[in-house]
């Protein structure tokens, strides 16, 4: 009777443990358990600035008038005052130098900004399918305010859509992407993998200029 008893109480106490070890195993399988962690040297940074393009506050002014003061903050519906003078600007170059650096070149005379950020994939604006951009990741640049309109006074960049970047760049490729909406979209492909980058703008020529480090 006692060893009866004895290897009941073992069998039970097997089975256990083996019910034990299945839970187990699939709690590591469906990975409830587990935490994915993002590494410290990810590169969140956002720039974002503006620049004034050519002589926006020439506009013709009556003789007998003086020119309107300038305003330091409008709401965009009043940008007309600030900038009596102001005329589309839009992007007649883009230039992949040396040192893997990018340069938007601005023709034209009013306001333009700018937003500079690592994207985990490149997509067009008003579309939702991803583009193939060559590296190993991609850097989006956008130039809000500038125009798809050609004029007598305005020549735009023509292309070629995808610059590429020589061997020994930080820089693989450059895409222009124009849109009507009056946002210039570009993805630049980086060798590496989220290095640090600057963007600086100049104003003769007018210019925005983003280097990322190699």
């Amino acid at each position: 009777m006692y060893d009866g008893h004895r290897r009941a109480s073992l069998a039970l106490s097997a089975v256990g443990s083996l019910l034990i070890g299945v839970l187990a195993g699939c709690s590591d399988d469906d990975g409830s358990d587990s935490v994915e962690e993002v590494s410290a040297g990810t590169n969140y940074t956002t720039i974002t600035g503006s620049l004034v393009v050519g002589d926006p506050r020439s506009g013709p002014v009556p003789p007998t008038e003086a020119p309107p003061p300038a305003v330091a903050e409008l709401p965009p519906s009043l940008e007309g005052a600030r900038f009596p003078g102001a005329s589309p600007v839009g992007v007649t170059d883009v230039v992949l130098g040396a040192s893997s650096t990018v340069e938007f070149r601005l023709a034209g005379n009013g306001p333009v900004s700018y937003t500079v950020r690592y994207v985990d994939e490149a997509v067009r604006y008003a579309t939702s399918e991803p583009m193939a951009v060559p590296g190993r990741s991609v850097l989006q640049v956008d130039l809000s305010g500038t125009s798809t309109d050609s004029g007598d006074t305005l020549s735009l960049y023509a292309g070629p859509e995808r610059i590429r970047g020589d061997a020994d760049s930080g820089v693989v490729s450059v895409d222009f992407l124009a849109d009507p909406g009056g946002i210039s979209q570009s993805f630049i492909g980086v060798a590496a993998d989220r290095p640090e980058f600057t963007v600086v703008t100049t104003e003769e020529p007018a210019a925005v200029i983003v280097t990322v480090e190699s």
